[in-house]
């Protein structure tokens, strides 16, 4: 194997591709049941935005390194418990397809296709596994430190859930 520098400056493109797409696939969901205050921040938190802007009802803001950690946000009263797990785990799921696409681009793509598909099987893929773990994210990721993932806010949600209809 040898050192392709395309490649190289093919994932950043990649990751912002599938951080992207993770995000607003969480907003899906939350828009369609009414809900309000939805935004989707691209990039680390603490420090200025590089842009904010909107895409009908989803407010955006873009900070530093938007491949790198990101978060979607929405007012939780218009929505079912269900609606709203099913939220979460559209992130993941969509991480998931996107990396079933770099791979079927990388197999098959051309010159530019196959490697942007290489970046985009390993950077989604790589994303999905990290945000379906049940886990809240270590110290070594920076600003996202602490926070809990994907999978870990499902299974507190399941457990939340759990103690509740215990409860009746």
């Amino acid at each position: 194997m040898t050192f392709d520098p395309t490649l190289l400056l093919l994932y950043p493109l990649a990751g912002l591709l599938a951080v992207t797409t993770h995000e607003f696939a969480h907003v899906l969901l939350p828009l369609r049941a009414g809900a309000s205050g939805v935004r989707v921040q691209l990039g680390v938190d603490g420090g200025r935005s590089v842009a904010r802007f909107r895409v009908g009802r989803v407010a955006v803001d873009v900070r530093r390194f938007p491949f790198w950690t990101d978060r979607a946000h929405w007012h939780h009263a218009a929505m079912s418990p269900a609606t709203w797990a099913w939220a979460i785990a559209l992130g993941p799921l969509s991480s998931l397809s996107l990396c079933a696409l770099g791979a079927l681009l990388w197999r098959g793509g051309g010159e530019l296709a196959g490697p942007f598909g290489q970046a985009l099987a390993v950077f989604a893929g790589l994303q999905a596994l990290m945000t379906a773990a049940p886990v809240r994210y270590p110290a070594w990721m920076g600003l996202g430190a602490g926070m809990p993932s994907d999978g870990r806010q499902l299974l507190d949600h399941w457990r939340a859930r759990g103690r509740q209809q215990a409860h009746v």
